[in-house]
């Protein structure tokens, strides 16, 4: 977060920012106007932080604790962008369901960013639809003790798509 705070925050305010930001109270507050300040700034948003992606969290309006959840659902699935939409891991005989997390994670970040993909591997291949997923990444939230994000699942997956996917042309 410093990372964004020194690019974006003119000097005279970032120690103001800083301590805004250790602030519980306030923490979403800087988090939310970082974001509409990289929004406004993006050749300076630094490429090698992942602080703007929370900030942008941040703006969904939800509790610290549910925006913290995405987020780190958001990073565990950097790397796995390739199995996405799964619930299970694994190959032939090797093969396992994942905890109901990592397959909420991998359903989230995968309806959020790739629905369009989701939605053509169920037309073209037979694979479930993407509300099956969505109803199964609900459950998995539920299960474990995210209510709020699982009442509030199709909003999430909205906000994701219009706020990191680009639009088409």
């Amino acid at each position: 977060m410093d990372e964004l705070i020194s690019s974006l925050v003119p000097p005279k305010q970032q120690a103001h920012a800083q301590r805004l930001l250790n602030d519980p109270g306030s923490r979403n507050l800087i988090r939310q106007q970082l974001s509409r300040l990289a929004d406004d700034n993006a050749g300076l948003v630094p490429q090698n932080s992942f602080s703007w992606i929370l900030c942008k969290l941040t703006t969904f309006g939800a509790e610290e604790t549910d925006t913290l959840r995405i987020y780190q659902a958001f990073l565990s699935q950097l790397n796995q962008l390739g199995v996405l939409c799964r619930l299970l891991s694994g190959e032939g005989a090797h093969c396992k369901y994942d905890p109901p997390a990592a397959v909420a994670n991998r359903i989230t970040i995968g309806l959020g960013l790739f629905y369009e993909q989701a939605a053509r591997r169920h037309q073209r291949h037979a694979a479930p639809s993407p509300h099956f997923y969505q109803q199964m990444a609900i459950s998995c939230f539920a299960v474990t003790g995210y209510k709020t994000i699982a009442s509030q699942l199709p909003e999430w997956l909205e906000f994701l798509r219009s706020n990191f996917v680009s639009p088409r042309p």
